[in-house]
């Protein structure tokens, strides 16, 4: 353990606290500065950053050029104020990573599992990481998780145990004699992570939402046997029926935690379950359509834009991440000085594209699947494009479901909505297939080919 980041890491999660009583002026002196110091840091430190802003110096953040993940990733080596840090070797330190060694001694290194279709590889000096993991801090607190060292508690996590996903670094930084981790693979076989949960009997609970969904359906058909005080779901897209299911096997509703490699804890929900805080002061966010044009609370962009305040060795200003969120138009009645989230409907990335009658294309969003699948009694599906083609797997669905019907369901609602794919056919299986970081995406968009293939 890292006794000097672990008091850094106290220390700013006093000053998180703190803030959280400011008033909403006081939020954006606070963004204000705080910009204008990273700007200035970028301009001087970043080749790239020197090259896309000049000229920009006074322009306001919503006039800057947007940096999406292939850029950053194509132009890594100019975009790090340390032009000791090359992007080859950051890759090549991650391949062989199995401990929690800092890179060079002084960066922690992590990356991306490519669901999205390419890895990002997001180094992090010791500020930024002790803020990193402090973001995650406040989360963890806001439901309900205390640790001390006279109140231990033991938490379980079921995400990705690869050396070097976020997660995993996190935990193994913070392992300490008041906070016991133990990481499972979402990976794994179902039945062995149910298991390891029974013997475990974690205080805490955090997992994929996809995961927290089937360990529900496994708590409320009696092969789970756990009562956490607490249960956070992350990463993946809380449906309103993943939890309603888990509230119903745990007796206590999930906490929804918004946050990203590249960025730390975006936003939380609090005790009110009204929406997600947005932490402001370690971010910026922009909600903005597909032209990056503002967009009001209350109705859905196209994609999320976030200026990572404390970001330094890769600094990320108007970083696009394509995140479907949506402002809420309410404040929380916590009196927190952050924006709310209303909801997070998913990635762009996740939209399909399918033929229509007239020879054209449409759009078409996750929340339709969600509409049609989610009232199935099984603990998972997912949804694949091939071309114009649509397949869904079900997870061992209930003994009242009736497949047929939900494909006819299925077909009529892409029917309603314009689109007119070649073949849509759902099929039962045991469990749905895990990525490299035992993550099971809701939908697998076929972006290799056309709708009309």
């Amino acid at each position: 353990m890292d006794t000097r980041l672990i008091a850094n890491i106290l220390r700013l999660r006093r000053t998180l606290r703190r803030r959280e009583r400011w008033t909403r002026e006081r939020l954006v002196e606070h963004q204000q500065h705080e910009l204008a110091t990273l700007r200035a840091f970028a301009v001087e430190h970043s080749p790239f950053y020197r090259q896309s802003h000049r000229g920009l110096e006074a322009a306001p953040l919503a006039d800057l050029p947007v940096l999406t993940k292939a850029t950053m990733m194509d132009h890594f080596d100019e975009i790090v104020a340390d032009p000791t840090l090359h992007l080859a070797d950051l890759q090549a330190y991650l391949e062989r990573l199995h401990g929690n060694e800092p890179f060079a001694g002084r960066y922690w290194v992590s990356a991306t599992s490519g669901s999205s279709g390419r890895k990002s590889v997001i180094p992090s000096n010791g500020h930024e990481w002790a803020t990193t993991i402090a973001s995650y801090s406040r989360a963890n607190e806001w439901s309900g998780i205390h640790a001390s060292p006279v109140h231990p508690v033991r938490m379980a996590v079921v995400s990705s145990t690869t050396a070097w996903h976020q997660s995993a670094r996190v935990a193994a930084t913070v392992r300490s004699p008041f906070i016991h981790s133990d990481r499972l693979d979402a990976a794994a076989p179902l039945p062995d992570i149910v298991a390891r949960l029974n013997q475990l009997r974690p205080d805490i609970l955090i997992g994929y939402a996809s995961m927290i969904r089937a360990l529900a359906d496994e708590q409320l058909d009696g092969r789970l046997h756990i009562s956490p005080g607490a249960v956070n779901s992350a990463s993946e897209v809380l449906t309103a029926e993943t939890r309603a299911m888990a509230t119903r096997a745990w007796g206590i509703p999930p906490f929804n935690v918004y946050a990203a490699t590249e960025t730390g804890g975006i936003a939380a929900e609090c005790a009110h379950h009204v929406g997600m805080h947005l932490f402001e002061d370690l971010v910026i966010p922009e909600v903005v359509d597909d032209q990056y044009r503002p967009v009001p609370p209350g109705q859905p962009g196209d994609r999320f834009l976030v200026t990572v305040l404390f970001s330094r060795t890769l600094p990320l200003i108007r970083y696009e991440m394509t995140d479907r969120v949506t402002l809420a138009t309410e404040p929380c009645p916590d009196g927190l000085p952050f924006q709310l989230l209303d909801s997070i409907e998913g990635r762009t990335d996740d939209i399909i594209v399918l033929p229509t009658n007239d020879g054209g294309s449409i759009r078409i969003h996750p929340v339709l699947f969600h509409r049609v699948l989610d009232l199935l009694d099984a603990p998972a599906w997912q949804v694949r494009q091939h071309g114009a083609d649509i397949h869904a797997l079900i997870a061992a669905p209930g003994p009242h479901d009736d497949i047929a019907a939900t494909e006819q369901a299925l077909r009529v609602a892409l029917a309603q909505a314009g689109a007119q794919p070649r073949s849509v056919s759902l099929s039962i299986v045991d469990r749905i297939p895990a990525g490299a970081a035992g993550k099971r995406p809701l939908v697998l968009a076929d972006t290799s080919a056309t709708a009309h293939s």
